[in-house]
């Protein structure tokens, strides 16, 4: 994995929801204690998103993100 671009965290909370910055926090502070692969797949969604809409991410919208991560992907066809 690539590591985090200078003023990550500052483009971070760009796209946050005013007032959601903690509990963003909170979950970008668990997404970080995830193996690579569930790490790696937050990071991928959370990149989706961002690039899929200009509203900003809240604290829901965050935590069904990491919850999605860490779900096992099902075989195609199943």
């Amino acid at each position: 994995m690539e590591p985090l671009p200078p003023g990550f965290a500052k483009q971070l909370l760009q796209v946050i929801e005013p007032g959601d910055e903690g509990a963003a926090a909170e979950v970008i502070g668990a997404a970080i204690h995830l193996d690579d692969a569930s790490l790696g797949k937050f990071l991928e969604l959370l990149a989706d998103r961002v690039r899929s809409s200009g509203k900003p991410i809240t604290e829901p919208e965050l935590r069904g993100l990491l919850k999605k991560s860490t779900k096992p992907e099902r075989p195609a066809g199943s």
